[in-house]
């Protein structure tokens, strides 16, 4: 009897020191979160389903830390938009980069404070379609007459270009009905007044822009500047 009641003693002081022992910490997640990155370089107007099915987007797992704020994690949420600039590879996708379509066909960013303008030019006069969404231009003015107002100017310069002819999208889109060249351009309203005056009464060129460079001066060309030597 008294074993037994010495066991009793010791198995109730047991009982009250793991009572009073503190509660381990709960064990950390190790689970990542599935998240979606640029697996190669994306222009400015790529589609995100497009990317997603020629592999430029896939997903990967990361650590709930490095999860960046508003970031892709379905591929739901990349459907219908379009990327607003170009994505370096390797980047982890944000929702900012994919906006919210502006258009009907879901396809065309505008950039704040601009308007989407749509010129046709001949091919040689529109670059020749060596131009295409994501790039930029300068655009000259050609004034014709024999008057003192004859001439080229530089009139704007890093346009940025929407799209050409349509590309990518919906073939009953855009699609121009000559061979000249339907170039999208993203311009303020008053630069679409003076370039839609330009195309109606005298004659539109652009240029291609190389990637990086800045604005430049030029001092125009007339009758007789163009024959200087």
């Amino acid at each position: 009897m008294a074993a037994g009641l010495a066991i009793l003693v010791a198995g109730a002081g047991g009982a009250i020191f793991l009572g009073t022992r503190p509660s381990p910490p709960p064990a950390s997640s190790t689970q990542g979160v599935h998240v979606y990155y640029a697996a190669g370089a994306l222009p400015s107007g790529t589609a995100g389903a497009t990317a997603l099915a020629d592999g430029r987007i896939r997903d990967k797992t990361v650590s709930p830390s490095d999860v960046p704020a508003n970031a892709v994690t379905d591929p739901a949420q990349l459907s219908g938009r379009v990327a607003a600039s170009a994505i370096a590879e390797g980047t982890a996708l944000t929702t900012d980069m994919f906006p919210a379509p502006q258009t009907r066909i879901g396809t065309i960013v505008i950039p704040p404070g601009k308007r989407a303008l749509a010129l046709e030019l001949a091919p040689v006069a529109g670059i020749s379609g060596f131009a295409g969404a994501g790039d930029r231009i300068d655009v000259y003015g050609v004034v014709k007459g024999d008057g003192p107002t004859a001439g080229v100017r530089l009139v704007l310069q890093g346009v940025d270009v929407l799209n050409v002819n349509g590309a990518g999208l919906p073939a009953a889109q855009g699609q121009p009905g000559s061979p000249d060249l339907i170039y999208l351009l993203a311009v303020t309203p008053g630069d679409a007044e003076r370039l839609i005056y330009l195309n109606e009464f005298e004659k539109l060129y652009f240029d291609l822009v190389p990637k990086g460079e800045g604005p430049v001066k030029t001092p125009g060309a007339g009758p007789t500047g163009a024959l200087a030597v």
